[in-house]
């Protein structure tokens, strides 16, 4: 792999973590709720997920879960659930906004980790995308385990920028705009959010 192919996959991997999708919510989400230094698990979480996903790409795991159409259901509907579960919740639980440093210590920072690496770790948008970027960048004869090991370090790299970056946006709009009943609103509306993404993957399973 060069240089010139790594600064591609960087360049589309950019693009594609920027874009507004679960993970980035539920940043966002927790940020405005917690505050941006709070939310350090949650960037942290999602990165060990999607290096998670890279790995099994890499050791072409993936591979034999998309030849089986059973397994490769399974995985997405385990995906779909998650999503919708997520959603509901933000509907139907009640979450306090904390603008002082005693913030909510309900929530903790094992909680917010395992949320956000469940949150990565069963969406196939990310599964499916290693899958379609490795074959075009790997070079098979060079040591493939080094070459995919730079790729999920460049990825996981870059989603803990573009996270860190919406939750200091986040935290900032906390402070100066947010109360409690606009959390309300903010969090209902990221519910509706995440049972969308769900039902879009529900959509394209069927």
């Amino acid at each position: 792999m060069n240089l010139a192919l790594w600064v591609s996959f960087a360049t589309v991997s950019a693009v594609n973590i920027v874009t507004p999708g679960p993970a980035n919510l539920n940043t966002v989400r927790r940020a405005v709720q917690l505050g941006g230094k709070r939310v350090v698990p949650t960037i942290f979480g999602n990165a060990l997920g999607l290096a998670v996903g890279g790995a099994v790409c890499a050791a072409g795991i993936a591979s034999f879960v998309m030849a089986s159409s059973v397994v490769w259901s399974l995985f997405r509907w385990l995906g779909i659930a998650y999503l919708t579960w997520l959603g509901v919740r933000l509907l139907i639980k009640k979450e306090f906004l904390s603008l002082n440093n005693s913030a909510d210590v309900s929530v903790g920072a094992r909680k917010l980790f395992s949320e956000a690496f469940l949150l990565a770790a069963t969406n196939p948008k990310a599964l499916l995308f290693y899958m379609a970027l490795f074959p075009q960048v790997l070079d098979p004869e060079r040591g493939l385990a080094l070459q995919a090991g730079v790729l999920i370090l460049t990825y996981c790299g870059l989603s803990i920028l573009s996270l860190s970056t919406y939750s200091a946006l986040a935290h900032l709009l906390r402070t100066r705009f947010m109360r409690q009943a606009r959390y309300d609103t903010f969090r209902q509306v990221s519910g509706v959010v995440l049972v969308g993404f769900a039902i879009k993957l529900l959509v394209e399973l069927t």
